[in-house]
């Protein structure tokens, strides 16, 4: 389910009405940023109800992040003929993606809904996710930071590591450059994990050559071990609006 990107006047469905190349070309040369919005609950009611299966899970992003799930609660609400189970991921991007595709692997193979809430909210409480942002101003004026932390991080130099704690966004550490932080975020990413049981997601914004060293950065690391999985994945247009282009970050799970 979409959320949307709004430039001006005009809204556009993440990755669907605006790709993702137009997304970043309208930012380099718009003076404002762009805001985000969650989508409505009758956009879920009708995903819902065009679903044959009477019984329908949704994985949402984090509620500190969106009111994406109060929109899906609201629908499900909605529907007398169907059981609609929903679930907050606490993630976004990669740790979201990774519940998904696991929640997919489970009811192809006949789990039920119990079974599969269950195993989501394991593998939920076990997932990290670290992010390095280059530039604060982004945040600051999306309002995910204060215009007095931003300029303090600017003046000093200061590159935050940020995390998600429960769903929430925090700054796990503070460095002072940009390379410092993507090797601290590998720090914090293999602190006590199994590597052969882990699965990995690189992500990125409109930056694959960062990613790309991050990955040769951790398998290094890795030193020989291959991992369960690792893929690298492209943020969306409503990440990027945060974070803006040029981030990089790392979910295992």
């Amino acid at each position: 389910m979409p959320l949307f990107v709004t430039f001006g006047s005009s809204s556009y469905r993440d990755n669907i009405d605006l790709s993702r190349a137009e997304f970043y070309a309208r930012l380099r040369k718009g003076r404002d940023l762009p805001s985000t919005s969650q989508p409505s609950p009758e956009m879920f009611e009708e995903a819902f109800a065009s679903q044959p299966e009477e019984e329908i899970l949704c994985i949402t992003i984090s509620s500190h992040l969106s009111g994406t799930i109060n929109s899906a609660r609201t629908a499900a609400g909605r529907l007398e003929r169907k059981h609609v189970e929903v679930f907050d991921s606490r993630s976004a991007s990669g740790g979201l993606g990774l519940l998904v595709l696991q929640a997919a692997k489970l009811a192809g193979e006949g789990a039920t809904m119990q079974t599969l809430l269950s195993e989501l909210e394991r593998r939920r409480s076990a997932q990290r996710l670290f992010a390095c942002i280059p530039d604060l101003s982004h945040l600051q004026r999306t309002g995910r930071i204060g215009r007095a932390q931003a300029a303090l991080g600017t003046l000093m130099r200061i590159v935050p590591v940020l995390g998600l704690d429960d769903g929430q966004v925090v700054a796990r550490e503070q460095v002072r450059t940009f390379s410092r932080a993507q090797e601290t975020m590998l720090d914090l990413a293999l602190e006590g994990l199994d590597a052969a049981r882990a699965r990995f997601i690189i992500m990125h914004t409109n930056a694959p050559e960062l990613a790309a060293a991050n990955t040769e950065r951790l398998m290094r690391r890795l030193n020989g071990v291959r991992p369960q999985l690792l893929e690298t994945w492209e943020a969306g247009p409503v990440i990027a609006t945060h974070g803006g282009p040029g981030a990089v970050g790392i979910c295992v799970g």
